[in-house]
């Protein structure tokens, strides 16, 4: 089985050398860039099964760079920062990114982490049997990881793919926060609320006709979401 390939874009060389390593002991094939033109700039971007930005770069933010990215890759991304304010945490969700880990970490969090969001992100080849989801207007195609609303493709993120796999697994059905994040991150994930409401918000911001009164993902307030009535 061939190694997940994981971009790292990290200027603290020493922090990259030490992710570098011990990613490479568990089995992962690890590309490190310093700055987010160096990213951007490689050929094989699209390939890349996961990446670990870091905030501060010293041609950029990683905020800003995560759309660029996305318009190359649909690999999750993991955004590294010594920021730990909420508000800090919600601009990198609605940028983009999947998850969020605060510096100083510990590795076997970061490990944990990613191998959530690979299993999160699956492949093709894994989903290829997975028939389609279908609710009304909206198709989602587990197989080639493609949404169409009205015959129209949206683009979403790997978080936001999941969450809404999950809803259209089971129309109706109400979801609490708690088990969203349960069945979205893998793993518990202590204040984890906030941002996925952040992630709510931007699928709803993509699906969605009028997001002040959503046809698809609705709000049971005190309890969670469902999809549809």
């Amino acid at each position: 089985m061939n190694a997940k390939q994981i971009l790292l874009i990290e200027d603290e060389s020493g922090i990259a050398q030490m992710i570098r390593v011990q990613l490479q002991l568990v089995g992962f094939s690890v590309h490190a860039v310093e700055e987010a033109q160096a990213a951007l700039s490689l050929p094989q971007l699209s390939e890349f099964d996961l990446i670990i930005l870091d905030w501060m770069l010293p041609d950029g933010n990683g905020p800003d760079l995560i759309p660029q990215l996305r318009q190359r890759s649909n690999a999750p991304i993991l955004m590294l920062t010594a920021r730990s304010e909420i508000v800090d945490k919600l601009i990198g969700f609605e940028s983009g990114a999947d998850d969020y880990l605060t510096k100083p970490f510990d590795m076997m969090e970061l490990i944990a982490r990613i191998k959530a969001l690979l299993r999160r992100s699956g492949s093709a080849v894994q989903r290829a049997k997975i028939p389609a989801l279908r609710f009304r207007e909206l198709v989602l195609e587990p197989d080639t990881r493609r949404v169409t609303i009205a015959g129209d493709e949206v683009e979403l993120t790997p978080t936001e793919f999941k969450i809404l796999e999950i809803f259209l697994q089971a129309p109706g059905s109400v979801f609490s926060r708690d088990k969203l994040i349960e069945l979205v991150m893998g793993y518990e994930y202590e204040g984890y609320g906030r941002t996925l409401d952040s992630h709510i918000a931007r699928l709803r911001g993509k699906i969605e006709l009028d997001i002040k009164s959503p046809e698809y993902i609705k709000t049971v307030f005190g309890v969670g979401y469902k999809l549809g009535d």
